[in-house]
């Protein structure tokens, strides 16, 4: 019926009816809110959050995607997630968001693009936060976090070798090896709508004309760019906007040969949960354009998910610091849920490689419940300890592990060896003091013992076994005491061994070294710990100087060392008298980061505590060791100068501010 109505109206009026039609579906879809799972992370594990965000008021600032880098990995990773990055964009752009291109340094070869001209058209903004047109080195709420990864020599993860074959291409191609980018990538599609602007200030204008609550931050580098531009994270949060890193489609300048000595994707998820957990919360692309977050081709870390009581989590994440972060993704979540509420662990347990469990499975949810026994219908691995026994999932009878009476000798054989099994081997022979165990559990087909023991000259003690489920999946459990036995270094051995057996790895022979003692024999570090060997002991810290300094009376003083030497900003400052230095108006920053090296011979007569004052005027300011690191030299040369501007290279818990005087 209706067709044969429509037959009989003339084809314009076809015409003009299915164009309304199609207006009034491509409003809908316009009108049709974001509805976003924002991530953030509470005291120890993830959060999520639910968000319905207008697109009109929604504004997407793509940050320095350029079309080369002084780092041909970096420059690989950012051409392999582009095209993700470029659905996400013409997705947007379509229901109605903004989208704000922000190539820094690159503005001169837009000068004639339509997006730039339109940028510089918006009129200024009545009112604008304070410094917006500045880097933002740090927030309020990131002064107290210890930064994760040091970054401090530009974060360059290739080779040597490669890293010189590619500055010969650059120059090659008539590009300066530092900064050979001239324009942002061509795998990202410029819009007649969009808007091109580097300038924190400008963008604001933009952001205010257009009316945005919302701002999604995505481009390079996480850790450097997107947070501290004028137009990043930090400043958006500043100036109270909505705001969020698109995180699977971002990168990180990070070295795997600098603290804390993980992988170059671990690097970018330990950044990732610094700005979840003190900066604004994360979401991913799919949330924009269906299918599966974006996962670089060359990040294979199995997926970790670390389920447990809150109380446990600060010991667990202490263990996967060390053991785990080098080579898994690891997540954390609780265990429980409140009242009401979807447990917050479902969203990483459904897409675990492999779970380890240390809670009670008795007092999970039922929705918990169920997905630990649809991961292990899958074949997945379970690594387990602590808590009462779960038969599907570990191969034994039920059962609580007990405290022990008295002492277990833990079975070897005459040469100190355990049982013959990937886990066992390369465990020490000495320190097995095991508090917990079982006694006569029934085992079924398919599980060995690893540790067994016997207590009052009596066997039967079970303290760990291996369990190959009929299907290959893997399992482990294992009555360790939390904390109690698990911060001692047999059973982290253990445990070790054991995620690389159930995740189908082997093992190194040597378990991980502390990254933080590691640290304190390679390089710059925290404060504090014994005196290490060497001629000099060097210390740096940043001072972030206002703008607003000008000329005035300026020293350093440090009575204790009259004998150091004093750098600020790569010069050598000169001694005013025996203890103090003077700091020339001409020498300082204003308006940014200003680094201070102090060198001074290993004396260890003099306790090493005592850290440098700042003079201005007549009056004398602290500098708290908290924003210093130190390292011990017998170089002759000292290292005055990071390699790279400090505002890149700089961790934040580095920067204090300059005092001034009231």
């Amino acid at each position: 019926m209706f067709k044969e109505l429509l037959h009989g109206i003339p084809f314009r009026l076809t015409f003009l009816f299915h164009l309304l039609i199609a207006i009034l579906m491509y409003s809908s879809l316009q009108a049709e809110p974001f509805s976003l799972t924002l991530r953030g992370s509470g005291e120890h594990a993830a959060t999520w959050m639910q968000v319905e965000w207008e697109p009109e008021k929604t504004a997407i600032i793509v940050c320095d995607m350029w079309d080369s880098h002084h780092s041909v990995t970096a420059v690989r990773r950012v051409n392999e997630f582009a095209p993700r990055l470029n659905e996400v964009l013409k997705k947007a752009r379509s229901r109605g968001a903004t989208i704000i291109h922000s190539p820094s340094d690159c503005m001169p070869v837009y000068a004639g693009h339509p997006g730039r001209k339109r940028a510089l058209k918006v009129p200024a903004a009545g009112e604008s936060p304070e410094g917006m047109a500045a880097w933002c080195h740090r927030i309020p709420s990131e002064e107290r976090a210890s930064y994760p990864i040091d970054q401090s020599d530009g974060g360059e993860d290739e080779d040597a070798w490669e890293n010189a074959q590619w500055a010969a291409q650059l120059e090659k191609d008539g590009r300066k090896p530092g900064t050979p980018w001239l324009r942002q990538t061509s795998q990202l599609e410029i819009n007649d709508k969009d808007y091109i602007a580097a300038e924190g200030d400008v963008v604001w204008n933009i952001l205010t004309d257009r009316g945005i609550r919302h701002v999604v931050l995505c481009g390079v580098h996480t850790n450097m760019c997107v947070l501290g531009r004028p137009f990043g994270l930090r400043q958006m949060v500043r100036a109270g906007m909505d705001t969020v890193l698109l995180r699977d489609c971002t990168d990180v300048m990070y070295n795997p040969r600098r603290w804390p000595y993980v992988s170059h994707f671990t690097g970018l998820d330990l950044v990732i949960r610094h700005i979840e957990s003190h900066v604004c919360p994360t979401v991913t692309s799919e949330q924009f354009v269906g299918g599966s977050p974006f996962r670089f081709t060359h990040d294979n870390r199995p997926r970790l998910v670390v389920l447990a009581d809150q109380g446990n989590l600060p010991v667990l994440q202490a263990f996967a610091r060390r053991f785990l972060d080098p080579e898994f993704r690891v997540y954390f979540t609780v265990s429980s849920s409140g009242e009401g509420k979807e447990p917050e662990g479902l969203r990483h347990i459904e897409h675990a490689d492999a779970l380890l469990i240390f809670a009670d499975h008795e007092k999970f949810p039922e929705e918990i419940k169920g997905a630990v026994l649809k991961h292990v219908t899958a074949a997945k691995p379970v690594v387990g300890a602590g808590y009462s026994i779960w038969p599907q999932v570990y191969g034994a009878g039920s059962g609580n592990p007990r405290k022990t009476e008295s002492a277990i000798t833990v079975r070897r054989d005459n040469n100190g060896r355990f049982e013959s099994h990937p886990i066992a081997s390369h465990l020490p022979v000495e320190g097995w003091k095991p508090t917990m165990s079982f006694q006569d559990t029934s085992l079924v087909p398919g599980t060995q013992v690893i540790v067994g023991g016997e207590s009052d000259g009596k066997a039967g003690e079970v303290v760990a076994w291996a369990f190959t489920r009929s299907d290959g999946g893997r399992s482990f459990y294992s009555a360790l005491d939390i904390p109690g036995d698990f911060v001692r270094s047999p059973f982290q051995h253990l445990l070790f061994n054991a995620v690389y057996w159930a995740t189908g790895r082997t093992a190194p022979s040597a378990v991980p070294e502390d990254p933080d003692t590691r640290r304190e024999a390679e390089g710059w570090h925290l404060p504090g710990g014994k005196v290490l060997a060497g001629s000099f002991r060097d210390l740096r810290t940043l001072l972030r100087v206002p703008t607003g300094v000008g000329k005035g009376d300026y020293s350093l003083s440090w009575q204790s060392r009259p004998k150091a030497t004093v750098y600020l900003n790569g010069k050598e400052l000169s001694k005013k008298q025996a203890g103090k230095w003077n700091i020339p108006d001409q020498a300082l920053k204003p308006g940014d980061l200003n680094l201070l090296v102090v060198r001074v011979p290993v004396d260890r007569a003099v306790s090493g505590k005592d850290f440098p004052s700042l003079g201005v005027g007549t009056l004398s300011f602290s500098l708290p060791e908290k924003h210093w690191q130190q390292r011990y030299s017998s170089d002759s040369e000292v290292e005055v100068m990071f390699p790279i501007p400090p505002q890149f290279g700089a961790p934040t818990d580095l920067i204090q501010g300059w005092p001034m005087p009231r």
